[in-house]
């Protein structure tokens, strides 16, 4: 075969793909936002189906063949380059996995999402249990099929973020224990004492859907590209360039919950919209990694959306909707929003010890895996580690074990990443005080488009084409390392307690 026609014929296999892995992406959505209860089983199957269908063609002979003869020589279209490694990464990937198993989990993954709905929403993880259970037991079946059968976990981890293994992981969030437990120890000593309740209040919600599409178009969610729903869980989703979906939630005691997940799903949303059109129909369209990927949420959401200047230009904005905010000054109000408290709630907690919520469910998995816990001891064992950390005990177990969806959904050696888009994250804002040195003060100002547009140029555009190592590498130069990020919340939380 001529290599002019492998290229063709394997751009159009890879556009058959993209349109598969579109379609199951929409109807992920619809079932989040959408979806009749009773209809889950019959949805669990259609997605099951598309995924067997897209995995038929990755795996297939005459896809081997035609990486054979591109893999001849080197493409001269740098995208193509991409294109043959990731599909020949995942030819292998794929290749090793039993389509029976797989298809078995992908309609096993899709109804214990909806079980966990309803086992939210009336407090009963006894009818969760069996079904994470045997979520687990796939998903370490599949990560035994690439050689992972000794460490499952490390194996899952590396599908979420290549290059990232429990030692890593292990020794970076080490680094940031062994500095925060102090930090928190000072925190607690200091006479600055914050007021969490002063920014609660009675916020209706319609009201804040108006105000959080002006925080998206402030950051430049393009809405003739996009749309805004509610589910149980924010959740982004990228079907193409063309139509990038997000959710988010509201609560009518506190606006600034849903302006902050506004910004982390417009984090990811712009990743979507900003990538360069050339890459439509490649597959190429999702940066490498879900924590690179949880980067770009993160910063938006907390080193720009958690910051004094932000809320000196849209507390402001805030009071044109919610008159009563006219009487609290931006100091004060930055410092309720962002004091230290002692929440059992990951989407409740303060920007700090979210980090410990993150190492709480990293330490949970390892236990699950290694057999030190089971599933029927998970809720307790929960508990206490919650206590022992966060210094609160949830409620019940819809506000603790429950409260996440993400083992229930497949998001299994998932939670590091949220930590490592933080330590991405000190690298970015490193970078970008030295091409932005006006930072502070455009964000005063609400004039975030420079911001998102260093984002676009130097992470959004090019999509996929890069791993992490990579793209942090044309960042910064740098190898990962979690000492920039310490060092900006070692700065942030000095100056709120006076340190």
């Amino acid at each position: 075969m001529r290599y002019e026609d492998a290229e063709k014929r394997f751009r159009a296999l890879v556009r058959e793909i993209d349109f598969l892995e579109n379609i199951r992406s929409t109807l992920s959505w619809d079932m989040r936002v959408n979806l009749p209860l009773d209809a889950a089983g019959y949805r669990g199957d259609s997605i099951a189906f598309l995924s067997g269908e897209a995995m038929k063609r990755k795996t297939s002979d005459e896809m081997n063949e035609l990486l054979c003869v591109l893999e001849e020589k080197p493409a001269e279209d740098p995208i193509l380059e991409s294109m043959i490694k990731k599909y020949r990464k995942q030819y292998k990937y794929q290749a090793e996995i039993d389509p029976a198993l797989y298809m078995e989990y992908a309609s096993h993954n899709l109804q214990c999402e909806v079980v966990w709905q309803e086992a939210k929403k009336h407090n009963d993880f006894a009818s969760l249990a069996p079904w994470m259970k045997k979520e687990f037991e796939l998903l370490a079946k599949l990560a035994a099929c690439h050689g992972w059968e000794k460490d499952p976990m490390s194996g899952l981890m590396d599908e979420w973020e290549p290059g990232i293994t429990r030692k890593e992981m292990d020794r970076l969030f080490g680094e940031l224990k062994d500095f925060m437990l102090p930090l928190l120890d000072d925190i607690k000593a200091s006479p600055v004492k914050p007021d969490p309740a002063l920014i609660l209040g009675e916020y209706p919600i319609p009201l804040q859907e108006k105000l959080c599409r002006r925080v998206l178009d402030d950051i430049g969610f393009d809405f003739r590209k996009g749309r805004v729903d509610v589910s149980a869980h924010p959740y982004t989703t990228g079907n193409d360039i063309y139509d990038i979906r997000l959710t988010t939630r509201y609560y009518e005691e506190n606006f600034t919950m849903a302006v902050c997940s506004c910004l982390h799903e417009g984090g990811h949303a712009l990743t979507g919209q900003h990538i360069d059109p050339a890459l439509r129909y490649t597959t190429l369209e999702h940066m490498v990694g879900a924590g690179m990927n949880e980067a770009q949420s993160r910063y938006l959401e907390n080193f720009v959306g958690r910051s004094p200047e932000y809320w000196e230009y849209l507390l402001p904005v805030a009071a044109e909707y919610f008159p009563q905010l006219k009487k609290i000054s931006p100091e004060d109000f930055y410092l309720s929003m962002n004091c230290v408290r002692q929440s059992p709630h990951r989407m409740r907690c303060d920007e700090l010890t979210y980090n410990l919520h993150i190492i709480l469910r990293y330490e949970l998995e390892k236990m699950l895996f290694d057999g030190d816990i089971t599933f029927d001891e998970l809720p307790k064992v929960w508990n206490e580690k919650s206590k022992e950390y966060l210094g609160a005990v949830p409620e019940n177990d819809a506000e603790g074990v429950l409260q996440d969806m993400h083992w229930s959904s497949g998001y299994i050696g998932y939670f590091h990443t949220y930590v490592l888009g933080n330590f991405y994250d000190g690298h970015f804002y490193e970078a970008m005080l030295k091409d932005i040195p006006d930072f502070h003060e455009k964000v005063r100002r609400g004039d975030l488009l420079p911001i998102t547009g260093w984002m676009k140029e130097k992470l959004h555009k090019t999509g996929g084409m890069y791993q992490p190592a990579e793209v942090l590498k044309r960042v910064d130069g740098q190898e990962l390392t979690a000492k920039h990020y310490i060092d900006y919340i070692r700065e942030k939380y000095s100056r709120m307690y006076r340190l």
